[in-house]
């Protein structure tokens, strides 16, 4: 079936561009950071803080 065939190859070259990128990276992703209060790239609009 060509829609498996399409989804394989851009499957395989994902799988290919994000192990030469050593991976999803975990800016934003990293649960203690998240549990500690870190907002990533966001400033704190509570100005009481």
């Amino acid at each position: 079936n060509r829609n498996t065939t399409f989804m394989t190859w851009n499957l395989m070259h994902m799988a290919k561009s994000l192990k030469a990128a050593g991976g999803i990276p975990a800016h934003g992703n990293v649960r203690p950071a998240w549990s500690d209060g870190e907002r990533f790239d966001w400033e704190n609009p509570e100005y009481r803080s």
